[in-house]
């Protein structure tokens, strides 16, 4: 018998780099792993096998501010989910772990963009590299394309979240 086990962690803090005990910087997951897979063969095997998605929003093209993307990488709403790239390493996103996403989103139908940082600009990040480097788990990096992303007011689609959705539950 072969169980596909799913762990939803939503940690504290990431707004201010996640570097807490409640946060992704935190031990707070490492130790509940550790406590559900006490023998260290086991827990080895757990995360050799298992895939991080941490999910977030992404920068969609904001109409007044094109110019602020890579045309051939600019993420529009409501026009699938966004696998986020990043030469250095602020998303933990890899060859790997896109080819599943994208494997999961083509076998349902499900639309999915791309998106890489302008290699002129600065770029943000999310817990997916913190918890990525701390514990060694294959992780990806994805998000919803949102307008005024850290805004008072967010815009994404709700395509684009239900989309993410299907996707998410389609992974076995």
């Amino acid at each position: 018998m072969h169980l596909h086990l799913c762990l939803f962690i939503a940690s504290d803090h990431e707004e201010v780099g996640s570097e807490s005990t409640s946060g992704a910087g935190g031990s707070f997951l490492e130790n509940t792993l550790r406590r559900m897979y006490p023998d260290y063969n086991e827990y080895m095997q757990m995360i050799r096998t298992s895939l991080m998605i941490s999910a977030d929003n992404a920068h969609a093209i904001h109409p007044n501010y094109p110019a602020k993307h890579d045309s051939k990488h600019s993420p529009y709403i409501n026009k699938g989910s966004v696998i986020k790239v990043n030469a250095n390493q602020r998303y933990a996103s890899n060859s790997t772990t896109i080819s599943r996403f994208m494997n999961v989103a083509q076998s349902l139908g499900e639309p999915y963009q791309e998106f890489v940082t302008r290699s002129d600009m600065g770029c943000g990040s999310t817990i997916g590299p913190i918890t990525a480097t701390r514990l060694g788990i294959d992780t990806l990096d994805v998000g919803l394309p949102t307008f005024a992303m850290h805004s008072i007011r967010e815009l994404c689609g709700s395509n684009d979240a239900h989309s993410l959705y299907k996707i998410l539950v389609g992974f076995k």
